[in-house]
């Protein structure tokens, strides 16, 4: 057999068992809105693809997977992105403002407070009065903030006495924080050694100088956590502020994934618009200037080993390269012990335990990076190595069993990854809050096989320049030697 015939054979193998998982996934999803019958689980959909012509013929159409996102505006002008399924009876909710720490402005570290000291008390109920109220009726929230967003996730029984109750505290903490000065001097102090825990620590320290000198003045080379000087500055007046400005119905997004109907979801929707400030959408954030000349930054701090940092702006949540990408990004850096880092890094030549590389896609352009540790004293060359092999993959890109075989992980871990309710919200809540088209995960799949060799190296000459990266390295230029211990 040559080798032209096993890798076809290998492509269609996969596809088959892509078709297989999707089929599967869709039987489980499609279930959750149907509540007229029983509805056909993950393992019983199963049943349904144990003939041969069963596959082929699923092989034959797209691969795709059917979850039907039902989206609409409240009249105050919440958007709502909603998915029943009656599988399981939870409910995950999830509130998504444009208030993370792209909008800071003067105060580092604004959005981390305010998404910190959510539920540490509203105008009615304290802190702990909280705590208890969702641990009574056996639900559990979070609040959290990134540099796009700011995130509020509540899980809870679908049984309407303890559902209620949950989505009643929820828009309550949303709504009615309390800021109270006495919760900001606590907040102060655990931020304050969370910044002293990220100074000291060689990979927290060079991301740290990775945003500064990739974004500039830009939004985003603002650290989540802010700066020890900013922090101090930050009254509660200033919380109180943003929370007015930035928590407000039209720049925010809910998300409603589980046991739950139509008419259900809209009433939902509306007491939480009725509850939450009135407000506009926040204005749109500056796009990034790309780097016009590569900048190299050392950090010197007592270590034996080095962290190497390198990279560049990459996608957006919208971008049309994102799929081409993503395939690359899997056979350079992102898929372990399989990739093309991993290997000659690591196994051909052993200068580090571990290498990857990713985009991290946000509303404006997210990094590309590589990042690795090595022995300080191998730092330059592991470092020039990656800069090389970067290079050549560049200018010649991934041969097509390669693509093939990424295209293949992709595809196949996509489907496991929407077994959950909370991670079908999360994806859900991507969505909503970047604006993608409804039909994202339904067509995932399909847009990741389209993806070509050709394609792919088309796009890599246009978007990674290995010479024009922020390099940063962290720890000892000159290591101390070890001291004999006789």
């Amino acid at each position: 057999m040559t080798r032209t015939e096993i890798n076809v054979r290998k492509w269609s193998g996969w596809r088959v068992l892509c078709a297989s998982l999707a089929v599967a996934v869709a039987g489980w999803v499609q279930a959750g809105g149907d509540h007229g019958r029983a509805p056909a689980g993950p393992l019983t959909a199963l049943t349904r693809l144990s003939s041969a012509a069963d596959l082929e013929r699923a092989r034959s159409q797209r691969l795709s997977m059917n979850i039907p996102v039902q989206q609409w505006r409240t009249n105050e002008g919440l958007r709502v992105y909603f998915w029943p399924n009656d599988q399981v009876p939870l409910l995950d909710a999830r509130l998504i403002f444009d208030a993370g720490a792209a909008r800071d402005g003067d105060l580092p570290g604004l959005a981390s407070a305010v998404a910190s000291l959510m539920d540490e008390g509203t105008l009615q109920r304290s802190a702990q009065a909280i705590a208890e109220g969702f641990e009574r009726v056996g639900a559990s929230f979070s609040a959290s903030s990134y540099r796009d967003m700011a995130l509020l996730q509540l899980r809870t029984l679908s049984q309407p006495t303890y559902r209620d109750q949950a989505l009643a505290l929820m828009r309550e903490v949303a709504s009615q924080p309390a800021f109270s000065d006495d919760a900001w001097s606590r907040q102060q102090e655990s931020l304050r050694i969370g910044q002293r825990q990220r100074q000291q620590s060689p990979s927290g320290r060079g991301g740290l100088e990775f945003y500064k000198a990739l974004y500039g003045d830009h939004p985003y080379a603002n650290p989540l956590a802010g700066y020890a000087t900013s922090v101090q500055k930050i009254t509660p007046r200033d919380i109180k502020a943003f929370h007015a400005r930035y928590y407000t119905i039209e720049n925010a997004v809910l998300v409603l994934v589980g046991d739950m109907d139509r008419a259900q979801a809209e009433q939902t929707a509306r007491d939480m618009s009725l509850a939450l400030l009135p407000g506009p959408a926040a204005e749109p954030l500056p796009v990034p200037a790309p780097l016009k000349r590569g900048k190299r930054q050392h950090v010197e701090m007592p270590s034996q080993q080095t962290f190497v940092l390198l990279g560049e702006l990459g996608l957006s949540r919208q971008d049309a390269d994102y799929f081409p990408l993503i395939v690359a990004n899997e056979i350079l850096g992102g898929s372990g012990f399989g990739s093309v880092l991993t290997r000659e890094l690591r196994e051909k030549r052993g200068l580090t335990y571990s290498v990857s590389s990713q985009f991290v896609p946000m509303r404006m352009p997210g990094p590309f990076q590589i990042s690795f540790a090595t022995r300080a004293d191998q730092a330059d060359a592991a470092l020039n190595l990656t800069q090389q092999i970067l290079r050549d993959f560049v200018r010649h890109g991934p041969d097509a069993a390669a693509v093939d075989n990424a295209i293949m992980e992709l595809a196949q871990s996509f489907p496991r990854s929407l077994v959950r309710s909370d991670a079908i919200a999360s994806y859900l809540g991507l969505i909503g809050f970047y604006q993608l088209p409804t039909d994202y995960l339904t067509r995932y799949i399909e847009q990741l096989s389209a993806v070509t060799p050709g394609q792919i190296r088309e796009t890599l000459k246009r978007r990674l320049h290995p010479d024009r990266m922020v390099v940063i390295t962290v720890g000892q230029q000159r290591p101390t030697p070890a001291k004999d211990a006789r």
